[in-house]
Parts: C-alpha cells; structure tokens; sequence
C-alpha cells in the first residue's frame, strides 16, 4: 500500500514538472526571446533580449503580413504603441516597452476579453521579422 501511495505522488510530481517544462518548451523560442510568453487578463506578454525600434519595426512588418491596418501608432525611445483592427471588428493594441537599452516588453491584446490563439499567431509573425 505504501509503495502504490509513493508512486502516485512520484507521478503527480512528475505530471506537474512535465506539464511546466512543456509549457516553458511551447511558448519559448527563437534567438531574440528572454522570457517565457505569459497570457494574463486577455494579454499575451514576453520580454525580449531586442532593443525597442527592432520589435517595434517587426511589429509594423508582422501586421502588414496578415493584412491589417495600422490605424494609430505613437513611438519613442521608451514606448511604443501600435493599434490595429481585424476584418470582423476586433481591435488589436500592441503595446511596446523599453526596459533596458536591449531588452523590450511586448504586450497583445485582441478584443475587449482578449483572444489568445491570434495573439500568439501575431506574437510568432514579430518574433520571425526580428
């Protein structure tokens, strides 16, 4: 009974490392990226090791690949933001921080409740144009 109840917390431990590492494995990637991509109250956020003008010019590349308007964007050495709309009416914000001379935090929200799939879809289009 002891070693049946000493392999299911081996197992529990276990599905919950795995579950993390996979997750950590999923969201993390390519050379630019710092930090894991974190989806928190309708926004997809990651902190990259990429200087603020690079994300945001990937930023404005991203978005002209899928087709989307840029309706209002505002920049400067510190702060970027950038807002676009989808073809059913979903507004699109993307703000851009500055944290370090090379380091930058990029948040993606889509809609009022946030839309997580066509966040990190966009998220992956920057990533690749940096």
């Amino acid at each position: 009974m002891l070693k049946r109840l000493g392999r299911l917390g081996l197992f529990l431990v276990l599905a919950i490392q795995i579950s993390g590492c996979a997750g950590a494995a999923l969201v993390a990637g390519g050379a630019a990226t710092a930090g894991a991509v974190v989806w928190v109250k309708g926004k997809l956020e990651q902190e990259l090791s990429v200087p603020l003008p690079r994300v945001y010019t990937a930023t404005l590349a991203a978005l002209k690949q899928f087709e989307l308007p840029i309706q209002e964007e505002k920049k400067d050495q510190l702060v970027a933001r950038v807002e676009s709309q989808l073809a059913n009416g979903k507004r699109v914000w993307i703000d851009i921080r500055s944290l370090a001379e090379s380091s930058t935090k990029i948040t993606i929200r889509i809609g009022v409740f946030g839309d997580q799939s066509k966040s990190r879809r966009l998220l992956e289009a920057i990533r690749r144009n940096l």
